[in-house]
């Protein structure tokens, strides 16, 4: 997953998000390349949250725009650069058995599911995965394991079902069933988010209901105007006045 550009699938590293994120609300739905990558927009989705799911996509001008804005600032041959490349003629396309646990990632690689991530580091909560050889793809950026765990969470949104909801059981502490709280920000709201020591406005895309540590929780897919994106907890973020 190796495109000539780069761009941030994530506004800040240490941002929680959970294994089975079930859309409450939704608006454009992209598909990861990498923590760094650009990312290209869905284009078309099948058979979404069952065992034959699909999604294709195909990055924009709009999106190579806002990421040389934000990454190469002053290169003023980077838009026309990237929309050259190889990498941004490309349809990604990634499937996945939801029943199952069971994803081709963009990469043409198929994984397995293996449970999800302890809160030590980055990812706390969401899809674990495992390659052919057997070997645990990590959850830093150069291993990419959480742009897999984006992939599967556009394609197999909501509960987990059979095999892959034992699997994601069997790996996670036991908690009572508890109702998520009601979301204080809506899809379409502009918002500031932390970034590093700094609030940035945005955008919220989607929101999402997931399964933390704790019991169910709402986090929000928000678009920065620096042109990052990511999924944040309702912590970070905080209302704009007459919005």
């Amino acid at each position: 997953m190796t495109p000539t550009a780069r761009r941030s699938d994530s506004v800040v590293l240490a941002a929680t998000v959970a294994l089975a994120s079930s859309t409450i609300a939704a608006a454009a739905d992209w598909l990861s390349l990498g923590s760094k990558h650009w990312a290209p927009m869905v284009t078309s989705k099948s058979g979404i949250g069952t065992a034959n799911a699909a999604a294709e996509a195909k990055v924009t001008r709009d999106e190579i725009v806002g990421w040389c804005a934000n990454w190469s600032p002053d290169d003023r041959d980077c838009v026309k650069r990237e929309l050259a490349s190889d990498a941004a003629k490309q349809t990604y396309r990634a499937t996945a058995d939801c029943t199952r646990g069971r994803i081709t990632a963009v990469d043409g690689n198929t994984y397995t599911l293996a449970g999800v991530w302890d809160n030590s580091d980055i990812g706390a909560g969401r899809s674990k995965w495992r390659d052919a050889a057997g070997h645990i793809v990590g959850r830093d950026n150069a291993s990419g394991g959480l742009g897999i765990s984006q992939q599967w969470e556009v394609l197999c949104p909501g509960p987990l079902k059979g095999a892959a909801a034992r699997s994601a059981a069997s790996s996670a502490p036991s908690r009572a069933t508890q109702a998520a709280p009601a979301a204080q920000f809506t899809v379409g709201q502009t918002v500031e988010a932390k970034y590093g020591r700094e609030w940035v406005r945005g955008r919220v895309d989607r929101v999402l209901q997931v399964a933390g540590t704790g019991g169910p929780k709402v986090e929000y897919d928000v678009r920065l105007v620096n042109g990052k994106r990511g999924i944040l907890p309702e912590r970070m973020l905080r209302s704009v006045p007459g919005n």
